[in-house]
This record gives structure tokens, C-alpha cells and sequence, in this order.
């Protein structure tokens, strides 16, 4: 006699569905019909539950982006009532409204010194692709053709889409592709935990860095170099946190040859590594600036492209034929985003959420150092803010990788969800990267602490018996 609930009838039926007919990114395909499918259901503050009853501690913030929290009302009001009122209406041409008018102003007083102008989209993707067009209109438009070529750096995510998948300095975004697209270069990432040798000081590293950037603008050519894109703080990349002063020494690299800067805020944007942005305490000057994820906390799609007054003037100046700038989104500026981004920051900023994500950022990186810091298959703890990286080596006292690293990333994967952590993880490295929502409290990061810690020690005895560590 069959014991089967129809709660349970209803998950399974859910679960045929998806791995019949969904198609999930980042996932492997062949994988899709025999592993286990995960329906969330429902979400309050850190907490996720799934259609099962399970409930999971999300310390990766979704993908990065659940600054204010799961189950805020005051969004979800915001959201009814401008859908009630207004739904949508485009904001091509000369159409506007209010929500998102005022949004520009706002996001412009909290932005870094000099933006004057934004352009809004649905995805860091989108964003990101804006960028590319940007720059490239602005030197056609200064009568420099050839000015074209932008530089990324590996292990960066700047997004999936063509372009910006082709930003992305991380190989499995391009192999199978046909990825980068041309005038798309790749410099060193600010990956010091993986430092050639001979190199064994943050300034060193840093004029290791500056020398490769230079001599690919060199070796391309200044005159065909248009703009420089970075993460403050690269995340999917696996957390890698710049030397201090890495970005002052881009810069004067970036003024010397006229190069723009582009900053891409995308994470590391509202609050995220304990300041509104990251770019003004890290030194870099952002000629242009992507914006996303925490600009609605997740709640709504939308994004943004911040430019200097250096970029737009030129832009705006522009009376030839060709005036139009014929580039835009049919969700762009869509009022209900606007009135969910506001409801969002009025949460950040009533809550002070970048300083409690300053507060508690380094008290979970004190509390993962003295947990962790010894364990044999940590080699470094690093990040600002809630931001956090935890890498796993091969050999720890060497700076070694694992060998196989997809297999080790398997184990640390499937311990965390038997622990009920939420975790983020590194491309082609192993690395358990936090990005919890700045609404943690101190009890949520020893909570974090604690699961983590199992997990790693049910990881080491594995890896060891599977020969995959020293």
C-alpha cells in the first residue's frame, strides 16, 4: 500500500517536469536526468526551503545577489502597487517614468564621483554588453577607429552572452563557443595565492601584473586598445582580492595610453564588500560602471551602465546623421524594477547594510581563520567584506592544486547540501566563495562556520581515501 503524500505526488511530478523539458544553464547536460532536481519553494531571510520540507543556510546569497534578504514585504508591496498602476511602458525615444527618473537620481548621488548618466538593462550580461557598444560609439564618435579592442582579465565573469561571455577570462565560457570575439584581450587576473615564483610580495605581484598589462597594450598597439574592464573584487573567479595597490598603478597604465575604465560593480556593487561600492576604497576611478544584482537584491531582474561625464559629453554632443543611439532593451527602465530598487535601498540604507556587511564580513573571516586556518586543505581565506573566498589546495604548505579539481569540487558540493549550506564555487579551482545577504548577524556567520568546518573535514577524509590530496 502506497505511503506517498500528495505533497510528495506534487514534488515529483515538478521534478519529471523539469528534467523533461528544462534546459539549466551552468549545469552538465548529460547529468540532468539522474541528478537530483531541487525545488525551493519558499524563503525567509537566510533560509531557503524546498518542496520536500529541507531547509538550506544560503551563504552565496542566490548567485551573489541577496543583499537585503529573503521575504522583505515592503519589496513585494512595492512591486504590487506599481504593477497596479503602472506595469510597463518602454523608455525608448522620448518616453519615460517616474520610478525609474527618479532611480537615476538616486543611484547617481550614491555612485562614485563623476557618473552623470545611466543606462538601464535587465542583466549584468546586458550591461556589460552596453559597455562594449558604449566604447565603441565613443571612439567613432572622437574619429578613432581602430580604438577598439578591450581588455578583461582571466578569471574574471562579466557575464554569458557573446560579448560578455567573450569579457569572461574564464576558459569553459569559451570552449564549444567559438568564444572570445575578436578585439576581446585577456590579461593576468589578481590571483596572488597562485603567484609565479620568484614573486613573493603583494608589490611585487602587483608590478608583475602592470608589466603584462603593459606590454599587451604595447604589443597590440595603444592606438587600438579602447578600454580596460575589472571586477573591484573578481567573484565566480573565485574571490580574488587585488593587491592594495593594484588599481592605483592601472590607472596611471590606463591614463598614460587613454585608455577607459570600466568597473564592473556587478557584485561587488550596494553594500556587498562593506561600502556602497568597492571601486572608491580600492583606488580605481571608473570612467564607465556595470551595475546589477544587488541594485533589486534579486527580486527583479534589472541592471545598469553608469558613465562619467567624460563618456557622455562626447555622446551627447554627437548631431550627425547617425545621432540615434540606436541601442536599448524592451525591459529597460521598467518601472516595476524602478520601484523595487527603490524599496531595496530604503531597506540598505534604514538598515545601514553596507556597514554591517564591513562588520560582519571581517568577523567571519576571524572566525573562519581560527576554524580553518590550520586545516589541511585550506591554502588562504581571503575577501572584503561579505565577500569571502576559501580556497582548498592540493598541498597547503606548497601552493599546489589539485589535480583533478572538478573531482574534488564534487565532494566539497555534495557535503555542503548534506549539510544544508548554500555555497559558491570557483571555475576551475576549488573554492568555497560566501556571499551571504548583508543582513547577516554574527550567530548566522558561526552557523556558517560550523557547517563549513563538517564539511571541510568530511572532504579531507574523502579526498585523501580517493588519492585526489596529500
Amino acid at each position: 500500500m502506497s505511503t506517498q503524500t500528495s505533497a510528495d505526488a506534487a514534488s515529483d511530478e515538478i521534478e519529471q517536469f523539469d528534467r523533461k523539458d528544462v534546459m539549466h544553464g551552468f549545469a552538465t547536460l548529460n547529468a540532468q536526468a539522474t541528478n537530483e532536481v531541487v525545488v525551493m519553494s519558499e524563503a525567509r531571510g537566510m533560509r531557503v526551503i524546498d518542496q520536500r520540507g529541507r531547509e538550506f543556510l544560503d551563504a552565496g546569497g542566490g548567485l551573489w545577489c541577496m543583499n537585503v534578504g529573503y521575504g522583505r514585504q515592503s519589496i513585494a508591496d512595492a512591486a504590487a502597487k506599481q504593477m497596479a498602476k503602472l506595469p510597463y511602458f518602454h523608455t525608448f525615444a522620448n518616453f519615460s517614468n517616474e520610478p525609474m527618473a527618479r532611480l537615476s537620481e538616486r543611484l547617481l548621488k550614491l555612485a562614485p564621483p563623476g557618473m552623470t548618466r545611466v543606462v538601464f538593462a535587465s542583466s549584468g550580461s546586458e550591461a556589460n554588453d552596453t559597455q562594449i557598444k558604449t566604447v565603441r560609439r565613443y571612439n567613432n564618435l572622437l574619429g578613432r577607429p581602430l580604438k577598439k579592442k578591450i581588455i578583461a582579465r582571466l578569471s574574471s565573469y562579466h557575464g554569458s552572452t557573446v560579448a560578455a561571455g567573450s569579457l569572461s577570462g574564464l576558459p569553459m565560457m569559451h570552449r564549444t563557443f567559438d568564444l572570445p570575439i575578436p578585439g576581446i584581450l585577456h590579461t593576468l587576473a589578481t590571483d596572488y595565492h597562485r603567484r609565479p615564483a620568484g614573486v613573493s610580495t603583494p608589490g611585487q605581484f602587483t608590478q608583475h601584473l602592470i608589466d603584462d598589462l603593459v606590454r599587451l597594450i604595447e604589443t597590440e598597439g595603444p592606438d587600438t586598445i579602447a578600454a580596460f574592464i575589472a571586477e573591484p573584487v573578481c567573484g565566480s573567479g573565485g574571490v580574488l582580492v587585488p593587491p592594495e595597490d593594484y588599481f592605483r598603478e592601472v590607472g596611471k597604465v590606463l591614463d598614460r595610453y587613454d585608455v577607459l575604465m570600466i568597473a564592473d560593480e556587478v557584485i561587488t556593487g550596494f553594500g556587498r564588500t562593506g561600502s556602497w561600492f568597492a571601486s572608491p576604497g580600492l583606488g580605481i576611478r571608473p570612467d564607465l560602471m556595470s551595475i546589477a544584482k544587488g541594485l533589486t537584491s534579486g527580486y527583479f531582474p534589472m541592471s545598469g551602465c553608469l558613465l562619467s561625464a567624460k563618456v557622455a559629453d562626447v555622446l551627447y554632443a554627437d548631431k550627425g546623421a547617425d545621432a540615434m543611439f540606436a541601442h536599448g532593451f524592451t525591459w529597460s527602465g521598467h518601472p516595476v524594477g524602478a520601484a523595487v530598487a527603490h524599496a531595496n535601498l530604503d531597506i540598505m540604507e534604514r538598515e545601514a547594510l553596507p556597514d554591517n556587511a564591513a562588520r560582519i564580513g571581517a568577523y567571519l573571516i576571524d572566525r573562519l581563520r581560527n576554524r580553518l586556518g590550520e586545516h589541511p586543505l585550506v591554502g588562504e581565506i581571503r575577501g572584503r567584506g561579505l565577500l569571502i573566498g576559501i580556497e582548498l589546495d592540493g598541498d597547503r604548505a606548497t601552493r599546489r592544486p589539485f589535480a583533478q579539481p572538478h573531482r574534488v569540487a564534487s565532494l566539497v558540493s555534495r557535503a555542503c547540501f548534506d549539510e544544508r549550506l548554500l555555497v559558491r564555487g570557483g571555475h576551475g579551482r576549488v573554492v568555497a566563495a560566501l556571499a551571504p545577504p548583508l543582513v547577516a548577524t554574527a550567530r548566522d556567520a558561526d552557523e556558517i562556520v560550523a557547517r563549513l568546518g563538517r564539511v571541510l573535514d568530511r572532504v579531507a577524509g574523502e579526498a585523501r581515501e580517493a588519492g585526489l590530496s596529500a
